[in-house]
């Protein structure tokens, strides 16, 4: 499963986020994590970085185009080089083949944009060489605020098995604006899962493993009913796993998309 982090974040920081996850369904999955390809200090001043808590080596799936001085990027409305990260991934997906994706935050919104971008393209004939992805989980994602991206969503209608994973109280994306993305998917092929939590990756234990594990069931590839996608990683010892959870509280107040 190709995993796609959240804004200022990277692959290593998701890695340590979603330790409890690798735990629950390491005889299952194997995960790979995927980089952002923009700089976060390529579109925003240093200000503004400093402002919701990240640092300038803080990664983002896209640009904005209509920022200022004294604009955040969650009041942007014009996205701008998505070319490029859909580009990236296309090329992610040709030489690593993986079975699904993951997208946590600004992460799964850029994996829905990736499916609608896709879908589009093959249906038109392009693209045809890139693996579509069987399955993709988006945790904490949320409509665009972009028109012309919400729009390639509306009309995509992406038909991919999708798990929407929301929060109840989630303050920095209200399920309100995730019910908003998977409002845009085909139903028939949407399944919704909501934990009691914030803006975070729920602990894969209890219900959400359950979920999680029937959820992926669906897709087992190969006689051990593992999800074969990628190079496997060791599983997270404690101390790695309470730095993802410590992680998780910092990140929370950098986020870009609070209402």
């Amino acid at each position: 499963m190709l995993c796609l982090h959240g804004f200022l974040q990277n692959g290593n920081i998701l890695r340590m986020r979603i330790g409890s996850m690798r735990k629950g369904l390491k005889s299952r999955v194997h995960f790979q994590f995927h980089d952002a390809p923009f700089h976060a200090a390529s579109t925003l001043t240093e200000q503004q970085i400093k402002d919701v808590g990240g640092s300038t080596d803080g990664l983002t799936w896209f640009q904005w185009s209509d920022l200022g001085p004294d604009k955040r990027p969650s009041l942007a409305v014009k996205y701008s080089n998505w070319d490029t990260t859909y580009a990236g991934l296309c090329d992610a997906l040709r030489q690593q083949q993986p079975d699904g994706l993951f997208g946590f935050s600004q992460g799964a919104t850029a994996a829905a944009l990736f499916l609608a971008a896709l879908q589009t393209a093959q249906r038109q004939g392009k693209d045809l060489d890139v693996p579509l992805p069987k399955f993709c989980i988006v945790c904490a994602g949320f409509l665009p605020r972009d028109p012309e991206y919400a729009a390639l969503l509306e009309s995509a209608k992406v038909d991919v098995p999708t798990l929407f994973v929301m929060g109840a109280s989630d303050a920095l994306i209200p399920p309100a604006r995730s019910h908003a993305l998977m409002d845009t998917f085909d139903q028939r092929t949407a399944d919704m899962f909501e934990h009691p939590g914030a803006h975070m990756v729920p602990t894969c234990t209890g219900e959400f493993k359950q979920q999680m594990v029937s959820f992926l069931g669906r897709f087992d590839s190969d006689a051990s009913g593992t999800v074969s996608v990628g190079t496997s990683l060791d599983s997270l010892d404690d101390a790695t796993a309470a730095a993802g959870a410590e992680q998780q509280k910092t990140e929370a107040a950098a986020v870009f998309d609070k209402p």
